[in-house]
């Protein structure tokens, strides 16, 4: 028992330090070339701050078109060890993590620094592209029919599907793939990365209780099970920034890494440029059609304040001078919440952390289809609780093979922030295969904001996310408990030996299993899924071509352009949206860029 817990820890605890080690080489290169290298052009066609999910593909689009395009990027390349799928949880509280913390909460998150929520963003080339689960999942239809009935044309769902296809190449087979699924695209979505047992398990169970299995970004959305679908390729996780923009460096796109974004440059009421700072050093871009912003549902808000686009009382309050009152960005927070149902399983279908020293395993791990493929969630659901006369679902199940045990506590544990007390809880846990089926909110009601802390560009902003504010969001929380307990009932969980773990050191004192006991478990057992969206809502900030309302030159593209979040994991949507964004902003500079490559071509044919 002992050896295992230490040959765990040996494999583990030296991974955030490698990725950490593999930051700080990767700033002295780009440092050393900024000293060596002649500086790059001051000016551009357009500017893109952030090369995230989003930044990435507006970048790339662009660059393609032909246009001039500057890629600002806080962070530098990603460590080697984060495109391994099955390294995932290694990779929060480095340097590729902006390390973002939320204010004190009073109804979430509670048994972790007493509700002060830990929220990883990906500060690197690909942004949370390559912190996260990998997990590929467009949302409801009706999510998108309700941006366009708010008065955001364009963004139906009819009108959005072209663009998530667009960027995809679909590797699996299912259903009408066709007609929902793009093949040739630069984002490989697949399904046939490593899978542990307990997903069929899972799968099974589903169908026990009368749901369907399909394919969860096809048609099949409104009430049923799937295997998930993630962004890997041959067993490697790709990111945006690979997928999409590194192609392009050097010819149209110039990538600055390890820059700072201070805050936009002003003319008027008109973005001209960016003011930057990297390696100690102040220097401004100018674009000569547009600046986007691309630096996430945190990020963006807060270069919009620091340059002067905000409510005025607030920046005034910075003491930041005001060139366009626009109280609503930083508003209407958005995030959804999972809660995990934890359970011991039979050896073998769970997670394994000495599976990927096998020999055996060596060969299918070298063709990308082995252990380290996983990304510990294999299967997805999307059900109704039955509390909402929505027919969009109001929760999605995450069936992962693993839980805060299979680490021996040497990394999830802490990456959660738990406190000491919930470890007793843990520790008998740690020589089990374990699995959880997480629970996920998909349209929470509660919202917050996003405010600055100071007007230093390097401060962290003021997150307040308002957790469980509105009670129909525990309560459907804790609907999603009792189902998730009801799915252990089966008999494909009883197959897999499954055992619920016992009350929790935080709510042992009320009846175990009662609506009490739930309601307490969800308040202190709910954390952040990673995705936060909508402080710089189409609607409010924007308009639905994403340009800044009241300010020329000046868009934001990224998870915090939605007016409602999407009932699943968000980063497929914000490549979407990504997509579209490049083709609007095409459209609007007349298409010259496409117009001008068209002309060289038929030139150089002639």
């Amino acid at each position: 028992m002992y050896f295992v817990k230490w040959l765990v820890f040996l494999l583990v605890s030296p991974l955030p330090v490698l990725v950490s080690l593999s930051c700080a080489w990767s700033f002295f290169l780009s440092f050393l070339s900024s000293v060596v290298s002649p500086p790059p052009p001051p000016s551009y066609d357009y500017i893109v701050v952030g090369a995230g999910s989003a930044g990435s593909v507006v970048a790339a689009r662009l660059a393609e078109a032909g246009a001039l395009v500057l890629l600002v990027e806080a962070g530098g390349p990603a460590p080697s060890l984060a495109h391994v799928p099955a390294l995932v949880g290694s990779l929060q509280n480095t340097p590729i993590d902006w390390k973002y913390r939320t204010e004190k909460q009073e109804q979430a998150g509670l048994a972790a620094m007493g509700g002060i929520s830990i929220w990883p963003r990906g500060k690197v080339l690909g942004g949370s592209s390559i912190l996260n689960y990998m997990l590929y999942v467009r949302g409801n239809w009706r999510d998108y029919d309700g941006w366009r009935d708010l008065g955001m044309d364009g963004w139906g769902y009819e009108d959005v599907l072209p663009y998530f296809k667009k960027s995809e190449n679909f590797d699996s087979e299912v259903e009408n793939k066709d007609a929902y699924h793009g093949v040739g695209g630069d984002l490989t979505v697949t399904t046939n990365n490593y899978k542990e047992p307990i997903i069929d398990s899972f799968l099974k169970a589903g169908k026990e209780l009368g749901h369907e299995i399909g394919d969860i970004n096809g048609a099949f959305q409104d009430n049923g099970f799937t295997k998930s679908q993630v962004t890997i390729t041959s067993g490697i996780r790709s990111g945006t920034f690979k997928a999409f923009a590194e192609k392009h460096v050097g010819r149209k796109l110039t990538l600055l890494d390890h820059c700072h974004v201070n805050r936009i440059i002003m003319d008027g009421k008109k973005a001209v440029g960016v003011e930057v700072s990297r390696f100690g050093n102040l220097a401004m871009y100018t674009a000569e059609k547009e600046v986007i912003i691309s630096a996430g549902t945190v990020g963006s808000p807060q270069v919009l304040m620091l340059s002067g686009i905000g409510d005025k009382n607030h920046l005034e309050e910075m003491g930041i001078e005001t060139i366009h009152h626009l109280p609503e960005v930083g508003q209407n927070l958005q995030d959804h919440l999972m809660v995990g149902l934890n359970m011991d399983v039979k050896d073998g279908y769970g997670v394994d952390p000495l599976a990927g020293l096998d020999p055996s395993t060596i060969s299918d791990n070298v063709e990308g289809k082995g252990t380290l493929s996983s990304n510990g969630c294999g299967g997805l659901a999307h059900i109704h609780t039955g509390l909402s006369s929505d027919p969009r679902p109001d929760i999605q199940l995450h069936m992962t093979s693993l839980t805060v045990a299979v680490d021996h506590g040497f990394g999830i544990f802490h990456n959660m922030g738990f406190l000491e007390k919930f470890w007793p809880y843990v520790e008998p846990h740690c020589y089990n295969s374990t699995a959880s089926i997480i629970p996920v909110l998909s349209r929470p009601a509660s919202r917050g904001y996003i405010k600055l802390k100071s007007n230093d560009p390097q401060d962290h902003p003021i997150i307040q996310p308002n957790y469980l504010t509105e009670k129909s969001d525990v309560d459907t929380l804790v609907a999603a408990m009792k189902f998730s307990k009801k799915l252990t009932a089966t008999e494909a969980f009883k197959e897999a030996g499954a055992i619920i773990w016992g009350p929790d050191p935080f709510c042992e004192h009320l009846l175990f299993e009662s609506d009490e006991y739930w309601e307490c478990y969800v308040k202190h057992f709910s954390f952040t899924i990673y995705h936060p969206v909508g402080t710089c809502a189409m609607g409010t900030v924007l308009d639905q071509r994403l340009r800044v309302n009241g300010v020329m030159g000046l868009r934001v593209v990224d998870g915090s352009v939605m007016p409602n979040i999407v009932g699943g994991n968000t980063n497929a949507p914000i490549i979407m949206i990504a997509e579209k964004a490049a083709d609007m902003i095409l459209q609007d500079s007349g298409n010259i860029f496409i117009n001008e490559n068209k002309q060289k071509q038929l030139k150089e044919e002639f």
